[in-house]
């Protein structure tokens, strides 16, 4: 995939007055010069739907669907799929008896700073500006690509009983990309696996399948099997 296509749902972002970054697989896979996703691409704005939509029809581009709660337009242009996603802060409240995997409430922010908090693994929170090539990094996340580290955000305790569907992404990252957990990352995710239980089995199989396909998925099964994340397979 060449870079300059991706780019330009950004710069059609930016032309309008927003602030618009790449986020996610895209600026990891750059960093460590690998490509392990073509088709999907998401983007992050302090724009708002209505904002991102207005700024999608000038370029005769139709969102494929939009979720206004969350401040999500997704829309495919040159048989790529795009995820543009609004800044915003995940609020919980801290009752965890309930898995409900989604936040109490959604607050819009205008920053990355803030937006960034929110997103799972330190990874894949570096924004990048293809505009200028310059990176934000909040959580940490450069130094752990060249560490070659699988580190949640926060506290990895708390994230995991926000969303238990996160004990599987981690793992699947992890052998994704052949790193190594960061021991916090790891203590918490024995510790929580057996949440994976409390999660739709269809949720579950969709994240399994990504696993499924990693060529090294022997060894990704195995440690799933090891951490009781997947009793039977």
């Amino acid at each position: 995939m060449r870079h300059e296509e991706i780019n330009n749902p950004v710069f059609w972002l930016q032309d309008a007055g927003f602030s618009a970054y790449l986020i996610g697989n895209q600026v990891r896979d750059r960093l460590l010069n690998i490509e392990t996703d073509k088709s999907d691409v998401d983007i992050a704005t302090n724009a708002k739907p209505k904002q991102i939509m207005s700024v999608l029809k000038k370029s005769s581009i139709i969102p494929a669907s939009v979720d206004e709660k969350f401040g999500v337009v997704s829309f495919r242009h040159n048989s790529i799929s795009y995820e543009v996603t609004t800044f915003r802060r995940d609020i919980y409240n801290g009752d965890f008896g309930h898995i409900k995997r989604y936040p109490d409430f959604i607050k819009f922010v205008q920053v990355a700073a803030e937006d960034a908090v929110r997103r799972d693994l330190t990874i894949n929170a570096i924004y990048l500006n293809p505009r200028t090539g310059k990176h934000l990094d909040y959580v940490g996340g450069l130094k752990d690509i060249d560490s070659k580290i699988i580190r949640v955000i926060g506290e990895p305790d708390i994230r995991f009983q926000e969303d238990p569907i996160r004990l599987l992404r981690v793992v699947r990252f992890k052998h994704l990309l052949n790193f190594k957990y960061d021991p916090k990352t790891l203590g918490a995710l024995k510790q929580y696996a057996h949440l994976i239980k409390k999660i739709s089995p269809s949720v579950v199989k969709k994240e399994f399948l990504k696993i499924q396909s990693l060529s090294n998925y022997s060894s990704a099964r195995k440690e799933l099997k090891n951490f009781g994340l997947i009793q039977t397979l």
